[in-house]
C-alpha cells in the first residue's frame, strides 16, 4: 500500500474540499475538522449580512422621511395616501389589538432595542426631552410659552450607558489645562519672577542749553481737543470777574501767576488760551507774541493767531449801513409779463428812490428769456452792494421761478435756472441754493455756480417759504453795539434766527434785547454770534440771563457761538450756560 502523501490521506483532503468548496486547495492541509467553528462563522456571516440589509432598509426609510419633511408630499402621493387610508386604519386597528395582547414588559424591551438600533445607525443632533403633561395643548400666545427644558429635568448624559467603566471615568473627568507648546527655536518657559527696571537717577541739567529737565507729564496728558463748549472753571472765577469789571491788570496778573513755572497750571494749555484771549480783547500784541514764544516749545502746538478785537469792532462800525429812509409806498410793481423793458424800469425806479425799496411781485405770471437774463444781472449787482429791500409776495415769485426750471427738462433755457440760483443767493437761502444747484447739475450735466454770500438785505414776505434776510446793524452806543442777522432753514425744518452781539455790553441793555426779540419771528432756534463781543458786566449779564429764560419759556433754544473764553467763562459763572449752549471760538 502506498504511503500517504504529506502524512495525510488524499481521500480525506478530497472529502474536506467537498465539505468546504470555497476553501483553496492549498489551504486544505492547514484546516482542521471543526464543524462547530464553521457553523459559528456561518451564523456570524449571516448575522452581519442581515444587519447590513436592515441598516440599508432603515436608512432608505429615514431618507424618505427626511425628504417628505423637507419637500412635502406630491399630489400623487397624497392621493395614494388617501386611497389607502382605510387599509391603514385596518392595519392600525389590528396593531392596536395586537399591542393590547402583548405583555407591557415585552413591549418596553422591544422599544429599548429599537432605540439602541437607531442610536447605532446615526448620531442624534439633539437629545430627546420629556415634556410636561399638557405641553402640546398650551396656547400659542407668547405669554403662555413654557421653557423648552423644565427646571427639574435631569442633566443630559455625556457618555453612552454601554461604555466601559474606564471610558466613563475618562469622559466624565475634567480635562487638565493644556500645556503651552513653544515654537521651534524658542527657549522654554521660565518660572522666574518678572524683572523690574532699575530706578535711574535724573539726567543732569545743562544751564547753558536753556532747556529744563526732561518730563513726560505733558505727553501723558490727553491731547487738547478742539471743542466748542467750555466747562465752568471755579479756579478762574476771580480772574473772570476782574475782567467783567474791566480790571484787566488784575486779570492778567492772576492768569500769569497760574501758568508760570512751578505753578499748578503751568502745563494746562486751556489756561494759556484764556490769557491769549485776554491779550486779544485788550489789543496787547507784544505780550501776545511773547506768550506765544513760550507756548509753542512747551506744548508742541501752534500758537493762536493774533487779531485785535477792538480793531474788528471799529472796522465793523465803519462799515455799518445807515438806513436811508423808512419803508413807505411800493417802489415798483411787477407786470404780468416781465421782459427787458420792465427790468429797465425797475432799475431806474430803484436808483431814484431811498431805501428800503419795496418791490411787489404779486401780479407776475410769465417771464421772458431776455428779461430773465437782465434781471439776473441786476440781482448780481445788488448782491455786492449795501442795499435794503422788502419783497411783497416774494414767496410766490420764488415758486414761479421753481416752476419755470423743472428738473430733468433740457428744453428749458438755462437762463431761468441762472435767475433762480441768483435770486436764492440774493435772499440768503444757502440750503435751497444747494438743492437747486444739484438739480441744475442733474438736468444739464454741468457744474453749477458756487454759493457766494450776498451783502444786501432782503426781507421776503409770506409764510409758505422760510423768511430770510441779510445783516442789518443797529448802534446802541459808542461802547455797546449789537448787529442782527436773520437766516432760515429749508421748508420742513425748524427756523433759525441768527443774531450778533459786538462791542462791550455794560449797564442796562434792555433796549438791545428788545430789538433782538423783534428779529426772532417764529424761529425755534436762536443763534447769537459773539466773535466781536469784547466784554459784558454783571448788570448786562443779568439782563441777558432774564432774556434767555424768557426765550426758553417760549420753547426756543438759544446758542451763543464764537465767544472768547473769558466771555464764555463769565456766562458760565452767571448760570447762563445752564439754559443755553455757549460755544467758544476755536483758535
Amino acid at each position: 500500500m502506498a504511503e500517504p502523501k504529506d502524512g495525510e490521506s488524499f481521500l480525506r483532503k478530497v472529502a474536506r474540499f467537498v465539505a468546504n468548496p470555497t476553501t483553496d486547495w492549498a489551504e486544505i492541509n492547514s484546516r482542521q475538522d471543526d464543524p462547530e467553528g464553521d457553523l459559528a462563522k456561518a451564523e456570524l456571516r449571516a448575522m452581519v449580512e442581515r444587519k447590513r440589509r436592515n441598516d440599508f432598509v432603515r436608512k432608505r426609510e429615514l431618507d424618505m422621511l427626511r425628504r417628505i419633511r423637507r419637500e412635502g408630499l406630491s399630489p400623487e402621493q397624497l392621493a395614494a395616501l388617501g386611497s389607502s387610508s382605510s387599509r391603514m386604519d385596518e392595519v392600525e386597528r389590528s396593531n392596536s389589538e395586537l399591542n393590547s395582547k402583548i405583555d407591557p414588559g415585552v413591549k418596553a424591551k422591544i422599544d429599548q432595542i429599537e432605540q439602541q438600533m437607531v442610536g447605532e445607525s446615526f448620531a442624534p443632533t439633539q437629545l430627546a426631552t420629556t415634556h410636561p403633561p399638557g405641553f402640546f395643548e398650551t396656547s400659542t400666545r407668547p405669554v403662555h410659552f413654557a421653557p423648552t427644558l423644565p427646571a427639574d429635568a435631569p442633566a443630559a448624559p455625556r457618555v453612552s450607558q454601554f461604555s466601559s467603566p474606564a471610558e466613563i471615568e475618562r469622559l466624565e473627568s475634567v480635562p487638565p489645562p493644556a500645556a503651552a507648546v513653544m515654537g521651534a527655536g524658542l527657549p522654554p518657559l521660565s518660572d522666574a519672577k518678572p524683572s523690574r527696571l532699575p530706578k535711574l537717577p535724573p539726567l543732569p541739567i545743562n544751564p547753558d542749553s536753556g532747556h529744563g529737565p526732561l518730563s513726560f507729564a505733558v505727553a501723558e496728558q490727553p491731547a487738547a481737543m478742539e471743542v466748542n463748549e467750555l466747562r465752568h472753571d471755579p479756579e478762574l472765577d476771580e480772574m473772570v470777574i476782574a475782567f467783567a469789571n474791566a480790571d484787566y491788570a488784575a486779570c492778567e496778573q492772576g492768569l500769569s501767576a497760574l501758568i508760570q513755572k512751578g505753578a499748578p497750571r503751568h502745563l494746562h494749555p486751556e489756561t494759556w488760551l484764556v490769557l491769549f484771549d485776554l491779550y486779544r480783547a485788550t489789543a496787547q500784541q507784544a505780550k501776545f507774541e511773547a506768550l506765544a514764544l513760550d507756548y509753542v516749545p512747551l506744548f508742541g502746538l501752534s500758537a493762536p493767531q493774533w487779531f485785535s478785537l477792538p480793531k474788528l469792532v471799529a472796522e465793523s462800525l465803519s462799515k455799518e449801513r445807515k438806513p436811508m429812509g423808512s419803508a413807505g409806498g411800493v417802489a415798483w410793481t411787477a407786470p404780468e409779463y416781465l421782459d427787458a423793458e420792465a427790468v429797465a424800469l425797475l432799475t431806474k425806479r430803484c436808483q431814484n428812490l431811498p431805501m428800503p425799496w419795496v418791490l411787489d411781485w404779486a401780479a407776475l405770471r410769465r417771464l421772458d428769456t431776455e428779461g430773465c437774463a437782465r434781471l439776473r444781472e441786476l440781482f448780481r449787482g445788488w448782491a455786492s452792494q449795501q442795499v435794503d429791500m422788502r419783497w411783497l409776495a416774494g414767496d410766490q415769485f420764488l415758486l414761479q421761478l421753481k416752476e419755470l426750471a423743472p428738473v430733468g427738462s433740457r428744453d428749458v433755457d438755462p437762463a431761468f435756472w441762472m435767475l433762480r440760483l441768483e435770486t436764492l443767493r440774493l435772499v440768503n437761502r444757502p440750503d435751497q441754493f444747494d438743492e437747486a444747484a444739484i438739480d441744475y447739475c442733474v438736468t444739464y450735466e454741468v457744474s453749477p455756480p458756487s454759493w457766494e454770500r450776498a451783502q444786501c438785505r432782503v426781507r421776503v414776505s409770506g409764510q409758505t417759504l422760510s423768511t430770510s434776510a441779510q445783516p442789518a446793524t443797529t448802534t446802541t452806543g459808542p461802547s455797546e453795539t449789537s448787529s442782527f442777522l436773520e437766516s432760515s432753514m429749508g421748508s420742513g425744518l425748524p427756523a433759525n434766527a441768527q443774531l450778533e452781539l459786538s462791542g462791550q455790553l455794560s449797564g442796562d441793555i434792555s433796549e438791545t434785547l428788545r430789538l433782538m426779540s423783534t428779529e426772532l419771528g417764529a424761529a425755534t432756534l436762536v443763534t447769537i454770534a459773539c466773535p466781536k463781543l469784547i466784554r459784558l458786566d454783571f448788570m448786562a449779564a443779568g439782563d441777558l440771563l432774564n432774556w434767555v429764560l424768557a426765550r426758553r419759556s417760549e420753547n426756543r433754544a438759544v446758542v451763543f457761538s464764537e465767544a472768547h473764553r473769558l466771555v464764555a467763562l463769565f456766562l458760565g459763572a452767571m448760570g447762563i450756560n445752564e439754559h443755553a449752549r455757549v460755544k467758544v471760538r476755536i483758535n
